[in-house]
């Protein structure tokens, strides 16, 4: 026979497991209240939200020039930011040779540069 201990714990287990069901079961039910209410809102606003997608209402319509003169207008910006800029390539800026204030001169006074790789190298000249 199961003493008053026994049905005592037995009852408190059960209505844990019951009050956490239920409370589980109250929060979807408030989640998905909101949901609702939020899918509804939206729609409200021109957003229409559905298992396919979203979908947005405005009540502008572009056609095919529209599209072209907006994507024109990108590439333009995009050239506009980038470093390179074609009309600029009269090439003086690219022509300007470094100057190097660390020459040094041979014991008969002269200095014979040489470039390779695109560096500057000083020679004496004495064993050329």
């Amino acid at each position: 026979m199961a003493s008053w201990i026994d049905i005592f714990s037995f009852l408190t287990i059960t209505s844990l497991f019951v009050g956490t069901i239920l409370g589980v079961v109250l929060i979807a039910k408030r989640l998905s209240a909101a949901a609702q209410n939020t899918k509804e809102s939206l729609q409200n606003k021109g957003i229409s939200i559905s298992d396919k997608g979203v979908s947005i209402k405005t009540s502008k319509r572009f056609d095919r020039e529209n599209y072209v003169d907006a994507t024109q207008r990108g590439v333009i910006k995009v050239l506009d930011a980038s470093n390179f800029h074609p009309g600029s390539m009269d090439g003086s800026q690219h022509n300007i040779k470094s100057q190097s204030s660390s020459n040094l001169l041979s014991t008969d006074g002269a200095a014979h540069d040489e470039t390779k790789f695109g560096i500057r190298r000083t020679h004496s000249g004495a064993n050329k």
